[in-house]
């Protein structure tokens, strides 16, 4: 296949869902389970990247008939969520921590992930506003993480992760702007 071809066959999309700055190495300066345990709460917890990409693809897939503009935003997204998800899982497992879905407790127990911690919604703008605010919930955890854990490539990565969820609100925004605002003002 030609070079042409195969920047047809690329998804230029996603970028406009990311974020415009380079991610860096996924990289820990030691293990430490601590700090994974920490991740864990980002990766799989109730307010997570996986839930994160399950609500989204959830609210893509029940808004696209009606609302093609936005199921085609929340699609994108939920990849970049994805891109997320894998670098916390290299992270956590550089740590020294197995990355399956789930959270650990301070008495050990082990929580894993459930589908009740998606927020299914009933409507367009009910939905878009509780996908912002998970996105504000997971950048307050990421902030809290950031300053729980003391190894600047952790750090570095929380932080280029938040730009993206900052963006996303953004995105997010112009949506709400552009069908809930004119539907409130109706009312």
């Amino acid at each position: 296949m030609t070079e042409d071809k195969l920047q047809d066959h690329k998804t230029p999309a996603i970028y406009r869902c990311a974020y415009p700055a380079p991610y860096p190495e996924v990289k820990v300066t030691a293990p430490n389970p601590y700090y994974a345990t920490l991740l864990l709460e980002d990766y799989a917890g109730q307010v997570s990247e996986l839930s994160a990409i399950n609500q989204y693809v959830y609210h893509h897939v029940v808004l696209e008939p009606d609302f093609e503009e936005v199921a085609d935003l929340l699609e994108c997204i939920a990849l970049v969520e994805m891109h997320h998800l894998e670098i916390l899982a290299e992270t956590i497992l550089m740590l020294g921590v197995d990355p399956r879905y789930r959270t650990i407790a301070k008495n050990e127990t082990e929580q894993y992930w459930d589908a009740s911690f998606v927020y299914y919604g009933t409507s367009l703008c009910d939905r878009l506003t509780a996908d912002i605010a998970s996105e504000w919930a997971a950048i307050a955890n990421y902030r809290r993480h950031q300053n729980m854990i003391n190894d600047p490539y952790i750090r570095n990565i929380l932080e280029r992760i938040i730009l993206d969820e900052l963006h996303h609100i953004m995105l997010f925004n112009q949506m709400v702007d552009k069908y809930c605002r004119p539907q409130m003002q109706r009312e």
